[in-house]
């Protein structure tokens, strides 16, 4: 549906349960909840259980029905190596590495990820999650990552990123970002710079220090132009790109996270809902909201308001 009232209600597909389950987890995970401590174990634990089983033989968790399950492999793949760093169990730790097997498994060899294994093309979207998931595992104690796949990773998005804007694309450099069929007009592309998000990140993470980096600091500019602004009317709603920002502009620092992050505030504490059952949730109004459900908006609201105590600083930026 394309009004905005319909995607209020939406419950989110089913083919994306997988991953919705591991920005769920995440964001327990990020308030410092897990199944061994604190006010929610038992919805952790059912968390984690449950994505277990989803996971196969091969190391890919969900099932590879539609093309586009690498997306949620690679959420979980990131949420079990989150949890793994939080709970060095060795289970977990099984878990985490198959998952991270498969995540390699699944790279286009000297390059980046798309829907598949090794599918002969690449996009953006797709490869921000993987390097999240990858950047997880390195940073968890007896997890094995390939030294080359970041690298790789990384000689992706510098092909995508305008070297006059610093404006990273989907499958084309400097292109805008993509939307559902049906959602162009309500949630224009040109209110969003997330692949620019994601290029900024993913450079962090590989090890381009934002202070140092002509193409992070242009890319920066671009974000700091098209703040998060919870705005029906212009379309501006979009979690996925507020997400990666958030991670993004925090290791950006000075005043570029400044702005971004009064910004941000704003526009995910005012909009909060606080009535009845859906009191704590954000309605899934927004580019992805049809897809993610009410449970994605809130997962990923959250995991933006957690990323002041979550995540450190890679090059100890202020």
């Amino acid at each position: 549906c394309e009004d905005k009232k319909c995607l209020a209600n939406s419950k989110g597909g089913a083919l994306n349960d997988v991953g919705v389950t591991g920005l769920s987890l995440l964001a327990f995970l990020g308030a410092g909840e897990s199944h061994r401590s604190g006010s929610y174990k038992s919805t952790v634990k059912g968390a984690y259980r449950w994505l277990r089983e989803q996971q196969d033989a091969e190391g890919c968790f969900g099932p590879k029905t539609d093309k586009r399950y690498t997306y949620s492999h690679a959420i979980a793949a990131l949420a079990m190596c989150e949890l793994y760093q939080m709970v060095p169990q060795p289970p977990i730790k099984r878990a985490a590495q198959k998952g991270i097997d498969y995540c390699i498994q699944c790279q286009n060899p000297y390059k980046a990820w798309r829907y598949g294994e090794q599918p002969a093309d690449n996009d953006t979207s797709v490869t921000g999650w993987f390097v999240m998931a990858l950047k997880s595992a390195q940073g968890a104690k007896g997890l094995k990552v390939p030294d080359q796949s970041m690298q790789w990773a990384l000689s992706w998005i510098e092909e995508m990123t305008d070297e006059e804007t610093g404006r990273t694309g989907y499958i084309e450099r400097g292109s805008l970002p993509v939307r559902e069929e049906g959602l162009v007009d309500a949630f224009p592309g040109t209110e969003s710079e997330s692949l620019t998000a994601v290029g900024i990140l993913s450079r962090v993470f590989a090890g381009q220090n934002p202070a140092e980096h002509h193409m992070i600091k242009l890319g920066s500019t671009l974000l700091e132009k098209k703040l998060p602004q919870w705005d029906t009317s212009k379309g501006s709603i979009d979690m996925y790109y507020w997400y990666y920002g958030t991670l993004a502009m925090f290791q950006v620092g000075g005043s570029s996270w400044a702005s971004w992050n009064k910004a941000m505030t704003k526009s995910i504490v005012d909009t909060q809902r606080k009535d009845g059952g859906f009191k704590g949730s954000w309605d899934p109004i927004g580019a992805w909201g049809k897809e993610g459900g009410r449970v994605y908006s809130t997962a990923m609201l959250t995991l933006c308001l957690e990323v002041f105590y979550r995540y450190g600083r890679v090059f100890g930026t202020k």
